[in-house]
C-alpha cells in the first residue's frame, strides 16, 4: 500500500427548524498510483448547492386579486408541502386570501415520516382581499427542502418580493 495516500473523513451536522442531519464527506488526497486511487475517486461525495441555487421562488401578477408563486427545487432536490407559507406585509389595505397548494408526492421521511413533497415546481396559487386603493403589497414566501441523495435538509429559506397591483 502507498504511504502518501491520504484519506480524510469529515462530518457536517447540520440542525433546521427541528431536522437534524449528518453528512458525511469523503476527501482524498493520492500520490503515487495506490490501487485505492481509482474507488476513492470513484466514491466522490457530491456537493451540496447553496440554498439560492437549490431553490428559487419567483412571485407574479396572474389579476388584480389573484398571484401565483412558482418555487423550484433544483434537481436532486426536494420541497416540503407542509412548509411553505406565504404571508403579506406592507399590504395598504390588501391581505392574503386563500393558499392554493398543488398536490404532491407522498414520501417517507427520515425526520418527519410520511409527508408530502414536490419534486419539480411548486405553482402556488394566492388569492388577494384587497380596497381598490391598495397598490403595492410586499410578499413573504418561505419554504423548506432537503436533497434527496445525502438527506441534507436546508434550514427555511424566506423570500420578500414588493409586488405592484393592477
Amino acid at each position: 500500500m502507498n504511504t502518501k495516500s491520504k484519506i480524510t473523513l469529515s462530518a457536517a451536522f447540520c440542525v433546521a427548524g427541528g431536522i437534524a442531519a449528518v453528512a458525511w464527506a469523503q476527501q482524498s488526497s493520492l500520490s503515487g498510483k495506490s490501487p485505492m486511487a481509482g474507488i476513492l475517486l470513484k466514491d466522490k461525495a457530491p456537493e451540496l448547492l447553496e440554498p439560492d441555487e437549490a431553490f428559487k421562488s419567483r412571485v407574479s401578477v396572474v389579476g388584480p386579486n389573484k398571484l401565483a408563486i412558482d418555487v423550484t427545487p433544483a434537481g436532486g432536490y426536494y420541497v416540503y408541502k407542509d412548509k411553505i407559507r406565504v404571508t403579506i406585509k406592507n399590504a395598504g389595505g390588501a391581505s392574503l386570501g386563500a393558499v392554493h397548494l398543488p398536490p404532491a408526492e407522498t414520501k417517507v421521511d427520515q425526520t418527519f415520516g410520511k409527508t408530502e413533497v414536490y419534486h419539480q415546481t411548486v405553482k402556488v396559487g394566492v388569492d388577494l382581499v384587497r380596497v381598490p386603493t391598495s397598490k403595492k403589497v410586499t410578499v413573504v414566501t418561505t419554504y423548506q427542502g432537503c436533497n434527496e441523495k445525502i438527506g441534507v435538509c436546508y434550514s427555511p429559506i424566506e423570500k420578500s418580493v414588493d409586488v405592484v397591483l393592477p
